[in-house]
Parts: C-alpha cells; sequence; structure tokens
C-alpha cells in the first residue's frame, strides 16, 4: 500500500534516477531513464521504475515503504512480472524501507510460494535506510538529500545535535543551486520525509534558519503535497472501507498536516470504519 511519504520520494528522486546508483547499487548501464509506465490497471502504480539503455537492457523497479504491509512482497512480484511482460527484459527489484516500524516480519528479500511440488521463488532487494550511512545521499546528486534524515547518523553525538547538522549541510548544498524552485521543492521534501523520524515540534525545530525556504513558498509547497497525500490516503481508504459520506470526505479534505495524513495512512488497514480513521490526531 502506498503511504504520502512514499509519494514525496516518487515525485522528487524519479526526476534525477541516475543519483540512485550509488547508493542502492544501480546499473551503470548508460543512458538511465525513468519510465513512465502505470500498472495501475493491476494494483497500485509502482514507485519508480528505471530502464538502462537504449534500448532498454534492464529495469530496476524502486518501492519505498514507510509503514507496515505483510503483502509486500507480493507486490513486489506483482509488479516485477507486469515490468517484465511488458518491456521482456530482466528485471531487478528494490524495497526501500524508510523506517523500523515498515519491516514486518519476514522481509528478507524472498518470497515463495507453492503445491504439489511445484513453486515459484522471487528475490528482491531490501535497503533499510536507517542503516544506511547518511554520507551516502548527503555526498551524491541533489536528489538523494531529501533521504538524508532517514540515514544512519555518525556515531558520537547526540541524535538532534547530528540531525541538526544534516538539515544544515541540505541547505548549504541547496543554497548554492541555480534553480531556487528545484531547491525548494527539495527542501520540502527533506522537511516532509524528516517526519518519518521525529515528531512534529522537533522537526520544526530542526529547520529553523535554514535559507532556502521561503515561508510562503513552503506553505505552497507543503499544501501541494497535502493534496497529493489527501488523494492516496482517499484511494487506498475507498478500497478498505468503502466510501465515504459527504461529512467524512469533507474532513478529510480540510486536513492539511501531511504528518496527521501520514500517521492515517500507517493505521489505515487496522482501523474498520471513517469515524474511526478520522478520529487519528
Amino acid at each position: 500500500m502506498s503511504h504520502p511519504f512514499d509519494a514525496t520520494l516518487k515525485e522528487i528522486l524519479a526526476q534525477s534516477p541516475a543519483d540512485l546508483r550509488r547508493p542502492f547499487g544501480l546499473p551503470t548501464i548508460e543512458p538511465v531513464q525513468t519510465l513512465n509506465v502505470d500498472l495501475s490497471t493491476i494494483s497500485a502504480a509502482t514507485d519508480v521504475a528505471i530502464g538502462f539503455g537504449a534500448p532498454i537492457e534492464e529495469i530496476v523497479d524502486v518501492n519505498f515503504q514507510s509503514g507496515p504491509d505483510p503483502n509486500v512482497a507480493a507486490r513486489l512480484l506483482l509488479y516485477n512480472a507486469a515490468l517484465h511482460l511488458r518491456y521482456t527484459v530482466p528485471v531487478r527489484s528494490v524495497l526501500v524501507l524508510l523506517r523500523p516500524n515498515a519491516s514486518v516480519p519476514g522481509l528478507n528479500g524472498k518470497h515463495s510460494y507453492g503445491r504439489s511440488g511445484k513453486r515459484v521463488t522471487f528475490q528482491y532487494d531490501v535497503i533499510r535506510m536507517w542503516r544506511e550511512p547518511v554520507e551516502l545521499f548527503l555526498e551524491g546528486g541533489v536528489g538523494l538529500l531529501p533521504l538524508a534524515p532517514l540515514g544512519k547518523l555518525p556515531p558520537g553525538k547526540p541524535a538532534d545535535q547530528a540531525m541538526r547538522e544534516v538539515i544544515r549541510e541540505i541547505d548549504r548544498r541547496l543554497a548554492s543551486l541555480p534553480d531556487h524552485a528545484q531547491a525548494v521543492r527539495l527542501m520540502t521534501a527533506a522537511f516532509v520525509l524528516t517526519g518519518v523520524r521525529v515528531r512534529p515540534d522537533k522537526r520544526t525545530a530542526l529547520f529553523q534558519g535554514v535559507r532556502v525556504m521561503h515561508k510562503t513558498a513552503w506553505d505552497e509547497e507543503l499544501e501541494e503535497i497535502a493534496k497529493a497525500e489527501r488523494r492516496v490516503l482517499l484511494k487506498v481508504a475507498r478500497q478498505h472501507l468503502g466510501d465515504p459520506d459527504k461529512k467524512s470526505e469533507a474532513a478529510l479534505t480540510a486536513i492539511l498536516d501531511p504528518g496527521r495524513l501520514e500517521r492515517m495512512a500507517d493505521i489505515i488497514l487496522s482501523v474498520k470504519s471513517w469515524k474511526e480513521l478520522l478520529a487519528i490526531k
């Protein structure tokens, strides 16, 4: 199931797929391009499908997960098979877990099932962001910077201090970008994704004093992100809970806090009603 944080990453990283090569060990084949492929006819769309070569020689399907989903390995198999059917080239699947909460039992890089001596075995890569050195994301392409707050912080420092230094380094790099609009988008994405790791009050304090973000632009970007997150949440909630009444849909539309929307997405599969879902603060 897609979560709001996952949608943020899809939007940012689809614009710079080559940046993922070093931290995720992707192929060096040129050229590299994001594939505009929608698998929504069979399930929710995959996150970022990257093609290598012209014509395409290999595909890497990257999926981000911020919340628990016991069926995620089966979904990866579905996306892998659909991409292979469409392009008839090898497809590698990569699952990127954004926080420990997403690491449900059994995510060991293998999905297997069968009966009567016939088995299907599917292998995929698992990357746990909290175990990946933060330097991989601070020192790579600028498209990786929003992921840096999720990486393994350097030892020997209090977590708040280490995280503040990460944010300052993101700000330093983005301040040098000639395209201010791009810098704003990336800093806003970093702000949203930092919410995976820290409480809203601490997140606000961490970002105080950044140079890149103009308050008006920040508010506008967060509003756009909240709109996208509400669309994702509404789609999944309808599948799980059925169509909302007008009051419930209006209440969801009025939510502007991306963090609250993400918390709602985290528990969507465990609630029984729209009232229970909207009670999440």
